[in-house]
């Protein structure tokens, strides 16, 4: 398997991803339930970015053990 593709797997493998998917909601949707842009859930959902202190504190009530989810997932990046 290619590292891009890898990449892709990992990706749909996002906390985030896998919380909107099984609530029915789309970026623009956890966006606004969180207060930030759309860009930016795209982008942690992406694993492009860290969500911030704040961020992760509002993710910890919505998505259950959301920081231990979010750090195993970041530790599994595949890398080249």
């Amino acid at each position: 398997m290619s590292i891009k593709q890898r990449l892709t797997e990992w990706k749909k493998e996002s906390p985030i991803r896998k919380y909107r998917a099984q609530q029915g909601l789309s970026q623009a949707d956890l966006a606004s339930i969180l207060g930030v842009a759309a860009y930016t859930l795209q982008r942690w959902e992406e694993g492009a970015m860290n969500p911030g202190e704040k961020n992760i504190s509002k993710l910890n009530e919505i998505i259950p053990e959301f920081e231990k989810l979010w750090g195993e997932w970041k530790s599994d990046k595949p890398t080249m």
